[in-house]
């Protein structure tokens, strides 16, 4: 014979398919519990990811503009480097 606790432990799938019919569902105090304490983790990880993504975007946004600065001073050097050995003026007509 099985204790109590033993009875609470239940594999994922199980209380995945108890919290599809949470409102009919018989559940013990511990697996009211797991339960509510995994739509808490649930909305703290929703949370987090949506952090995550925000950090992604403005990451992507400062890696554009540092990509169009490098871009910009290639450009310049290139006409120095020109200059230098062509030895024109400095600036474009």
């Amino acid at each position: 014979m099985q204790s109590t606790h033993d009875e609470d432990l239940r594999t994922p799938d199980q209380l995945r398919g108890d919290m599809k019919d949470i409102h009919r569902a018989r559940l013990s105090l511990r697996e009211r519990g797991t339960v509510a304490g995994l739509q808490t983790e649930v909305e703290v990880l929703k949370q987090q990811l949506d952090m995550t993504h925000e950090q992604l975007r403005r990451l992507i946004g400062m890696y554009s503009t540092l990509q169009a600065q490098f871009d910009q001073f290639q450009a310049q050097r290139i006409k120095e480097l020109n200059v230098r050995i062509n030895h024109g003026p400095t600036t474009s007509h």
